[in-house]
């Protein structure tokens, strides 16, 4: 399994946080959970060799070899799943803020589902994904992906740049700030925010700042944290344990401790442990 990063170019860098490429010759392991946990990115998938197949809770959906998905922001696990045979996908995360002005459509509307690109974006067809699989090498496709992303956003307006420093603040404060904050800081009501992160991200604010807090914990158990090294600061995070369990299985499915102890998912530790922060 061979998880490869790349730096989104630099027109692209205020809405595309990570581009990685995934390739192996035997797929995804049999016995491995493939979870990737909520990161509050919305993706587009690129699915270069191999079919993917994606459970998100009870949808289930095949990405098809040669083909394009975006994948809407997510506050439940997805997991996925592909053949034994060669396998190659590539994935788009954009910032929360970030797929608003390239999709142009209400991100509520996508949260925790998985659509077509071509649905989205009406000119990315066949044509697309069949440029794509005559390409030769990831590095290619990663920047021939890149540059309809680039001739796209010319065609966009900027990120709203309230929705753009609220996601910024809650991040930085690993969502512990009291949510009145942003209220104070950007002079907006509570009503009114959580109307432009539903048009411009999909979730509430509250919603987000749970899970960049849940990810505190995850990338914990990314780098190989015992299970009592990932929950030593718990209390500065949660109200209890009961809190803090609740949270994390609506992330990832299972309880703190069972997962550590028990789920297999290097995929989404290696996705996790060797993402840029």
């Amino acid at each position: 399994m061979k998880l490869t990063f790349f730096t989104p170019r630099v027109e692209l860098k205020q809405l595309v946080k990570a581009i990685w490429a995934f390739e192996s010759p035997v797929g995804l392991p049999a016995s491995d959970a493939s979870i990737a946990a909520p990161n509050g990115c919305p993706k587009l998938i690129v699915s270069c060799r191999n079919a993917i197949i994606a459970r998100v809770e009870s949808s289930v959906q095949s990405i098809k070899d040669h083909d394009e998905y975006f994948l809407g922001i997510r506050d439940v696990p997805v997991s996925l799943h592909t053949g034994s045979g060669a396998t190659s996908f590539i994935g788009i995360e954009f910032f929360p803020h970030g797929a608003f002005p390239i999709l142009k459509v209400p991100l509520v509307e996508l949260t925790n589902r998985l659509l077509p690109a071509s649905e989205l974006l009406k000119d990315w067809g066949p044509s697309v994904a069949e440029a794509v699989a005559r390409l030769d090498s990831v590095e290619e496709r990663v920047d021939f992906i890149q540059e309809l992303l680039f001739v796209k956003l010319k065609e966009s307006a900027p990120a709203n740049s309230i929705v753009e420093y609220c996601v910024r603040f809650l991040d930085r404060t690993a969502g512990l700030a009291p949510l009145s904050e942003l209220e104070r800081k950007t002079g907006y009501s509570k009503r009114y925010l959580e109307m432009l992160f539903k048009q411009h991200v999909g979730i509430s604010p509250k919603t987000l700042a749970g899970i960049f807090r849940f990810q505190r914990f995850y990338r914990k158990w990314a780098l190989g944290q015992s299970y009592g090294e990932l929950t030593a600061d718990m209390y500065s995070y949660y109200y209890d344990q009961a809190h803090f369990a609740k949270d994390f299985k609506k992330m990832t499915g299972s309880s703190p401790g069972r997962f550590v102890s028990g789920v297999s998912n290097s995929f989404g530790r290696k996705l996790t442990a060797t993402q840029p922060l």
